[in-house]
């Protein structure tokens, strides 16, 4: 069997598929960034990767992870037991959901096609771009707080005494609203850059963040005079309690990472081998995770003996040292170490949240979007978002990384026993684009109905916890506890439930005409890009500005699929 050349360029793309413009439109299903990859764009490596999971682990969300874990009553290094734990499960996890994009060149919106269906897929996109804003305005207010520190140390009490006009309930002062705005402003030519030149500020980060953030660690061990790490927090859980209480520390940790797990796909589809999306990048993900969570709970703990006080997040602890060592000195060391820190929510919200939602509303609108204008509108909706009000407690910051995790988690079990046992690693990457009834991921009316079931079966175990999360009298301890292993229970119960009911109705792996022919071996369709022979997607994808603006030919005796010219042999 002889497979054609693919060549793909950014030219021959533009030709073929383009974003709506005052004299171009796009199809329903496709333009230019929901398409494969070109060879062109394909600029990433295993360093561009790394470098972004090292920059965006030295952020405030994972230094104050520990906070969350300490006031449910984990000692230091029960914490740090979960945490290493949860980091185990998030990089496998995030290993096998970027293979899928590294090998097919595809996002997770196109991607969803093949496990939920050509309609069903709308639905689960929309669930993680709901995530993306919710995350972007709270990230966005993590940067207005370091934005602050920054101010402070070079405007000094002219800053810092800004006069209030907000009432205590708006839960904001006057200088934190304008300092959160000032950031917004700060993030918003980021978020006109493409995913593909992006990596640039992914490599500055993973070198300036990580130094930030040990030389704050560095010196509160100094001046504390050690770690002290066993004196830190004030209750203590034993017996059941300390099992679940570990259980809710390695769900809230899987929670901060589970937006970033799900995303993958849209970065890997950017590399230029699969192998740039593979170990390298995992062991990155554990290492600098542990070690961003030991440095939050190593460093707040030095000082805590001496400061009279645990400050858990990173510009707490910066202005608790501007007050008692207000100098040059100071001032010069928290400018600096506030811009590092700042710099790693400004990474995160690019790369963990505004490039995922240009995606998903590309995948969703891809007559009116393409990636950066989703990225821009991800801004701008973001600034609905109240996020002083979700962050009042340590234990109310658990139960808000927890919350989404029974809707994320399910979601990344089946694409992942979809991808790997189902499918065997073997996507057509022209049915991605195909809604005609009837095609490969076409589904019942669009929906893949076993992919759905296994998703609402396992997100309704974690809805009555969740409601007894914010609501304890409501529900037994039993749904309680259900709901503090959360992430995992439900991952599992997913996969499993979609792995048994694709026992009972096997899925198909190759379109109708070539339901004859043998099966193909584990990723060998991933060694054409998802092509078979004779197929062209610049064709197919001229048809869908020509032609109907479904991807159906108008020509009845067009076949969607392999409309161009087969090989012989």
């Amino acid at each position: 069997m002889i497979h054609l050349p693919l060549p793909r360029t950014r030219t021959e793309w533009k030709n073929a598929i383009t974003t709506n413009t005052a004299s171009e439109t796009s199809s329903q299903w496709i333009n230019a960034d929901l398409a494969p990859t070109s060879k062109e764009d394909r600029t990433y490596t295993w360093v561009t990767l790394s470098s972004y999971w090292w920059g965006n682990a030295f952020n405030s969300s994972q230094w104050s992870n520990g906070a969350s874990l300490i006031a449910i009553g984990l000692t230091w290094w029960q914490a740090l037991i979960a945490c290493i734990m949860a980091n185990l499960i998030s990089s496998s996890v995030a290993l096998s959901l970027g293979r899928p994009g590294a090998k097919y060149h595809i996002g997770y919106p196109v991607l969803a096609r093949s496990v939920f269906g050509m309609y069903g897929h709308y639905f689960f996109v929309w669930i993680r771009a709901v995530v993306a804003i919710i995350w972007f305005g709270v990230q966005t207010y993590f940067g207005s707080q370091h934005l602050n520190v920054i101010f402070r140390c070079i405007f000094g009490n002219s800053w810092w005494n800004m006069a209030n006009h907000l009432p205590e309930s708006a839960g904001i002062t006057s200088r934190d609203l304008l300092a959160f705005f000032l950031f917004w402003l700060i993030e918003l030519p980021f978020q006109a850059v493409h995913p593909t030149k992006i990596k640039y500020l992914f490599a500055a980060e993973s070198i300036i963040c990580p130094i930030a953030c040990l030389g704050v660690f560095a010196w509160c061990v100094n001046y504390g005079g050690g770690l002290g790490v066993g004196s830190i927090g004030t209750i203590r859980i034993h017996g059941s309690a300390l099992g679940w209480g570990m259980l809710n520390g390695i769900n809230s940790c899987l929670g901060v990472t589970s937006a970033l797990l799900v995303n993958q796909p849209d970065l890997t589809r950017y590399t230029k081998r699969p192998k740039d999306a593979g170990w390298r990048q995992a062991s990155s993900i554990f290492a600098s995770k542990t070690l961003i969570f030991f440095f939050g709970i190593g460093a707040t703990a030095a000082v805590q003996g001496k400061f009279g006080q645990a400050y858990w997040n990173q510009w707490d602890l910066l202005n608790a040292i501007l007050d008692r060592f207000w100098g040059p000195a100071a001032r010069a060391g928290c400018f600096f170490a506030a811009f590092g820190f700042g710099l790693s929510v400004l990474g995160v919200n690019i790369g963990c949240n505004a490039i995922p939602f240009g995606a998903d509303v590309t995948g969703l609108f891809p007559r009116f979007f393409n990636i950066i204008r989703g990225q821009l509108f991800c801004g701008i909706v973001s600034l609905a978002i109240v996020p002083w009000k979700l962050l009042t407690s340590g234990a109310g910051f658990v139960t808000f990384l927890g919350s989404y995790n029974i809707f994320i988690s399910p979601i990344c079990g089946i694409i992942i026993i979809d991808y790997f046992v189902i499918k065997q690693g073997n996507i057509h990457t022209l049915s991605l684009f195909n809604p005609t009834s009837g095609s490969l991921y076409y589904g019942n009316k669009g929906w893949n109905l076993k992919a759905l079931f296994a998703w609402l079966s396992a997100a309704v175990l974690g809805i009555p916890g969740l409601v007894g999360a914010y609501h304890p009298t409501w529900v037994s301890e039993g749904a309680k506890h259900l709901y503090q292993t959360g992430w995992v229970v439900c991952f599992a119960v997913a996969m499993f439930l979609y792995w048994v009911v694709n026992l009972v109705f096997p899925a198909k792996v190759l379109p109708g005409d070539q339901r004859g022919a043998s099966k193909p071996k584990f990723e060998e369709l991933a060694l054409t890009d998802g092509y078979l022979d004779g197929e062209s997607f610049i064709e197919y994808g001229l048809r869908c500005l020509d032609g109907s603006e479904d991807g159906r030919s108008t020509s009845p005796d067009v076949d969607l699929v392999h409309d161009t010219p087969k090989s012989d042999v």
